[in-house]
């Protein structure tokens, strides 16, 4: 088994120019710690470029991601537009087949600001679980941005065989920690 975690934008306010900072942040490296510390699992973290809402560009995503390794064993997480990445990245490769797709607060652009269409192009449909072995959770906080909450709210109508883990008070999940996540994952 292998986890591919797909992360999501850069807040504006950081020098995305520079490649200094990075969009990855808090429970993510607490995790890839604990997957190969507890269950000896190899978690790949590919760094997509243009990692601003603005500048996100699939293609260049997707390239990205066909250089991870990927097959029924695999666990594909994504955070954020990370996680609509992975939905599409779906769509658009029925030959994939995974052992689990983990989406933290979900980001599809419902609103349409996103300037490259970047979820624009791509059919998001219920037949993706087939593409699952253990199915699809969705982790969602009840104090999330509304563009996220809208996002869920899309994904869980066309999807609607989506484990929904619905949590209180936890914002866009950017603490430290996700110890949930680690009973939701079917290492």
């Amino acid at each position: 088994m292998n986890i591919v975690f797909c992360h999501g934008v850069m807040d504006p306010d950081e020098n995305w120019d520079t490649r200094e900072s990075t969009p990855i942040k808090g429970w993510v490296y607490w995790m890839q710690f604990q997957a190969e510390k507890l269950y000896d699992v190899i978690m790949q973290i590919p760094m997509f470029p243009h990692a601003h809402a603005l500048l996100m560009k699939y293609d260049e995503w997707e390239k990205i991601m066909d250089t991870q390794d990927i097959n029924a064993d695999t666990v594909l997480i994504g955070h954020s537009a990370g996680g609509g990445f992975v939905l599409k990245y779906l769509s658009k490769h029925p030959e994939l087949n995974v052992k689990q797709v983990v989406l933290v607060a979900p980001w599809i652009d419902v609103e349409s600001i996103q300037p490259f269409n970047f979820y624009k192009d791509f059919k998001l449909g219920n037949d993706i679980m087939n593409q699952t072995k253990n199915g699809i959770d969705l982790l969602i906080s009840d104090d999330d941005d509304n563009d996220i909450l809208t996002s869920v709210d899309t994904i869980t109508k066309i999807i609607p065989d989506i484990k929904v883990h619905k949590f209180t008070g936890r914002g866009h999940f950017i603490s430290n920690t996700l110890p949930e996540i680690m009973s939701i994952i079917t290492f």
